[in-house]
This record gives C-alpha cells, structure tokens and sequence, in this order.
C-alpha cells in the first residue's frame, strides 16, 4: 500500500510543500520592523499560500485547507498571538460559509440543469441560426453568445461547448483561411470577459464582494452589474475588431450546418422560467429585500427537490471553486486581524501618486500574476493587500483587482479557455500571444479608467 503512495508525482507534492512550509516558517521568523508577532505569523501562512498557488503540486482547493489549518494552530489557539479563547477561531471558518459562496453555489446549479437539459447548446444555435453567414458578423455573434453565457455558467464549459459548435463551421473553410483563427481566438476570449459582468462569472468577482462584505462595504447583485456589464460590452467589441484585423476573412460567406431544432420539453422550459426568476430577483433586491442568498437556495429547491438533478449532479457542482473562495477570503481575514494588509499597504510608497496610477499598477499586478498562475489565486493574494490602500476605497480597488485577473489571456497557461481553444490544434502559441497581449493591455487601460471615472 505504502509503495503505491509514494509515486513521483506524490514525492513532488511532498517536496513542494516541505519548501512551502519552510520558507513559511523563515519569513515568519524574520523581525520587520513595525510587525507584530501575529502579522510575521500572517505573512509565513500568506507565504505558503503563495507559493502553494503558484506552484499548484496538488489542487488549488487544498491548499485553502492548508491556509485555515495553519491559520486556526498558529492563530487562533487561546494563547496564540490574537489572544483569542476557544471559539473566536471560527473567525476563519466562516468565509467559507458566507453569503457569497452561497451565491456561487446557486449560480453553479443552475448552470448544472442548463448543461444537463442542453438549454446552453440550444441558445446558441438558436442565435447562431439568426445570424446570418458573413463572417464578421458571425463572428461577433459567436464571441457575444459567449460572453453572454459565461455570466451565468462556468466559462470553461461555454468555451468546451462553444469550440464544439464551431469546429464543423470553420471546418467547411478553404484550406489556410485566416479566419478560422478569429473563431477560435474569439471563444476563449470573450469568454474570459464574458465572466467579468455577474458576481458568479468568475471566481475573483465572488473573492472581492465577499472581502468587501466582512468589511461592511458590500456591492449588491446589481451594483456588481453596473460595473461589469459596460466593460464586457466595450471589450467584446474591441477584441472583435482587432481580431478581425488580425485575422481578416477570405471568404464573404459561411455555409452554416447547425442541425433541425427540436420543441423544447416541459422541464426545460421550467428550468428557463426558474432561472429567469432567479436572476431577476437577484437584480431587484434592493426592491424586495430578500437577500441574495436566500434567493440563490431557490433553484436548489425547485432543481433538486423536483427532481430535475440528482444526486450525482450534486457532486459534479464546482465545490472546489467554492473552496477556494473561502480559502482566500479566510486568508483576507488573517491578514486584516493581524494587521498584516496594513503593514503591507504602508511599505508601498503611494503617497504622490495619483488615484489612476495607483489603479494602473493595480490592474497591472493582477493581469501580470494572471498570465502565470490561475486568476482565483491572483485575486486571492492582491484583493486583501489591496483594499487596505487608503488613497483609494476598498470598492474601487477590489473591482479593479477582479475584472482585471480576468483579463489577462496571453498564454495557453494563463486561463482554462486559452487552453481548451490551444488544445483544438487551429491555433499556434504565437497566434495566442499576438492576440492576446494587445487584448491584455486594452483590458487593463480600459478597466482602470472606466472604474477611475465611474468613481
């Protein structure tokens, strides 16, 4: 049994995470000057994390585990630093029950009874079908059909169920058409941007409302909206215009094959009536005052208790994202406690710096870090540094950070989309890398300056 434990892949696992602990351990020892005891703590168990999510030697879902593990021994024992008694621990428990997760987990439902009644294939043929056959236009259709979906459902999904659509069309192409790359590049694109619109798009969007609310500054449904709508609208645009550029059509007509479309049956059509009500109750809450929690348990009732899901549904729900938003703002919670964001936010030298500057140099970090690690762990490590910054308010800051970590698209690496569209085998890396740098650095100028106005 032991032998079979012991494989490469589990003695690197071990490795990393030795060398996690390790330098953890150093950096908690080192006396910098103006840090408590409980801050050095914070920033080793902050060190771990970091390293742990850069380097992913096991699922970035344990590694939230390991931060509370350590939080709870090294902090929150009764004689720890925080002088907490027996049960002030829990402290860095409840990020991964609070209302924001619980958000996701509605949003996960429902997108789990759209992929499972295939409603999201059908909207899509259904728009594609309406379309026409130019190609520019198709594309800004598929692009848009994207996004649209990657509000609501896993953009990962949408871009594996958009690249399925898409490959018989852009198979019927003449040998070497450029164009064929647009389609391709244009899927993961706009769904990375797509997500950037709803709370549940994405997991950084999920990581900065529940920091911003164990702040008391928290942003409704339909506040998150206002922000993140228009900056998928403009973006969507100019990626599709430069994509177009890049990849001008040879051809001036696309023979679209999309199939016979079937008459919807009963649960689909009450699937689409619940969703429907859902996010129009999230939307109008200010309105009704039922929380947006309380809202998002409604499709688990009415999917679940109907039995339209079952049981094995419920274990295919992205409960390791829901576990790495808790994790990251259970960190978020160390570090406010011990003092550790403040002591970080006061050795960065802002004074004299402009609000827009300062928002540059936020959207840059966060875009940067998403180009080599995943965009949850970015937005876990900058957000709680972030919102301490006095110069700027917390909502303005953890906004930037978030839409920001999810536009950054450079690299097959850099989101499960770039991967996915790579995988297909119609794009090279350089193809990846045009592209996406120029859309990279559009996002961030963009999201800087329409956050800084907005403000």
């Amino acid at each position: 049994m032991y032998p079979l434990l012991l494989t490469k892949r589990n003695i690197r696992t071990l490795l990393v995470l030795a060398v996690a602990l390790a330098a953890g351990f150093a950096v908690s020892s080192i006396g910098f000057p103006g840090l408590g005891e409980a801050g050095r703590i914070t920033l080793g168990i902050f060190t771990v994390a970091a390293i742990l999510w850069i380097v992913e030697p096991f699922p970035l879902y344990v590694t939230s585990f390991v931060i509370v593990i350590l939080e709870v021994i090294l902090l929150g024992r009764p004689d720890g630093p925080l002088a907490m008694d027996g049960r002030d621990y829990r402290i860095f428990l409840n990020p991964f029950f609070d209302s924001v997760v619980v958000l996701l987990l509605g949003g996960f439902v429902m997108a789990q009874a759209v992929k499972r009644y295939g409603l999201d294939e059908r909207i899509t043929r259904r728009i594609l079908r309406r379309v026409g056959s130019r190609p520019r236009i198709l594309l800004l259709a598929i692009m848009a059909t994207s996004a649209f979906l990657s509000m609501w459902i896993s953009n990962t999904a949408t871009t594996a169920l958009m690249i399925a659509v898409a490959i018989p069309i852009i198979r019927s192409f003449p040998p070497g058409e450029p164009f064929r790359k647009a389609i391709i590049l244009g899927i993961p694109f706009a769904c990375n941007i797509g997500g950037i619109g709803t709370p549940i798009g994405t997991p950084p969007n999920a990581i900065a409302l529940g920091i911003l609310g164990s702040l008391g500054r928290g942003i409704t449904f339909i506040e998150w909206m206002f922000r993140g709508v228009p900056v998928v609208v403009v973006l969507i645009i100019a990626c599709w215009l430069l994509l177009c550029r890049l990849f001008p059509p040879g051809i001036e007509k696309v023979p679209l094959e999309l199939g016979k479309e079937t008459r919807m049956d009963r649960q689909s059509k009450f699937i689409l009536v619940v969703f429907a009500s859902v996010v129009g109750l999230w939307l109008t809450s200010k309105w009704h005052g039922v929380p947006s929690l309380i809202v998002s348990l409604i499709p688990l009732v009415a999917f679940f208790g109907l039995r339209l899901l079952e049981d094995e549904d419920l274990r295919e729900l992205g409960w390791g994202i829901l576990f790495v938003v808790g994790g990251g703002m259970s960190l978020g919670v160390a570090m406010r406690e011990s003092g550790l964001s403040a002591w970080i936010v006061n050795q960065i030298p802002f004074t004299g710096l402009g609000l827009l500057v300062i928002l540059f140099i936020f959207a840059g970090a966060a875009a940067a870090m998403t180009t080599f690690i995943s965009n949850s762990a970015t937005a876990n490590l900058l957000i709680p540094i972030v919102v301490g910054v006095s110069a700027v308010a917390p909502e303005t800051s953890a906004v930037v950070v978030a839409l920001a970590s999810s536009s950054a698209m450079i690299l097959p690496i850099s989101t499960p989309p770039n991967a996915i569209a790579y995988g297909s085998g119609y794009i090279e890396k350089k193809d990846m890398m045009r592209a996406g740098t120029v859309v990279t650095v559009i996002s961030v100028v963009f999201i800087s300056l329409f956050i800084y106005l907005l403000f």
